[in-house]
């Protein structure tokens, strides 16, 4: 499968609800005359500062109900329409850095965070759920960031304070409370969520891990 450039000149930018979630609109390019279209989304590595071990990330886990309860993964999630259409003329790459970092802090409850930095590793395939009869693809854009120990520190204590107070995070929004649990990642006792994430998550272990 050719991986398409999203970042060429020309493009469409647009967004639309799908069935498995309405409520928001997905943003996605569009070329104009291939008529391939493709959803866009992110997921970041977050390294404490300085570190060279990058097998060392933090991962958090699914506190949705379903067969990906209970797994884990890096903070990730689609590009809303919000994130794209109110800028209509700025470039995309920062664009998806922005809503990388609307991720974060909804999934990881981070708000600080150093030296993002977009790997360049692309993750592209198609929902099974997408019309038969159209080019729709949806591609993961990896990116890497680092966090101070104190961030770090702090993210392992607001899971905690969230655990101790089930009623007040109860009444957090819907994206808030994706998550449940932070730690660092293992694969022999973190098991990845098996949508996309084991094929991400090698990648880029694959590709930065033995550098």
């Amino acid at each position: 499968m050719s991986i398409y450039n999203v970042f060429q000149p020309g493009l469409r930018r647009g967004a639309e609800r799908l069935p498995f979630d309405p409520s928001k609109a997905y943003a996605y390019v569009e070329h104009p005359t291939e008529g391939w279209r493709v959803y866009l989304r992110t997921a970041v590595f977050l390294h404490e500062a300085n570190t060279k071990d990058m097998s060392r990330f933090l991962v958090f886990r699914n506190s949705k109900k379903g067969s990906a309860a209970g797994t884990w993964e890096p903070p990730k999630g689609q590009m809303e329409g919000k994130d794209l259409l109110r800028h209509s003329n700025e470039p995309l790459l920062p664009l998806l850095v922005n809503s990388l970092m609307r991720e974060v802090e909804e999934e990881a409850h981070i708000t600080e965070v150093l030296h993002v930095r977009y790997t360049k590793l692309v993750f592209q395939s198609v929902e099974a759920n997408y019309p038969p009869n159209k080019q729709w693809f949806f591609q993961y854009h990896l990116f890497q960031a680092d966090i101070t120990p104190r961030v770090i520190q702090s993210t392992f204590d607001t899971f905690q304070w969230m655990r101790d107070h089930p009623k007040a995070v109860g009444r957090w929004k819907r994206d808030r409370r994706e998550t449940d649990d932070v730690a660092w990642f293992d694969p022999r006792t973190k098991k990845l969520n098996p949508r996309w994430c084991p094929t991400i998550v090698f990648a880029y272990l694959d590709a930065f891990d033995k550098r």
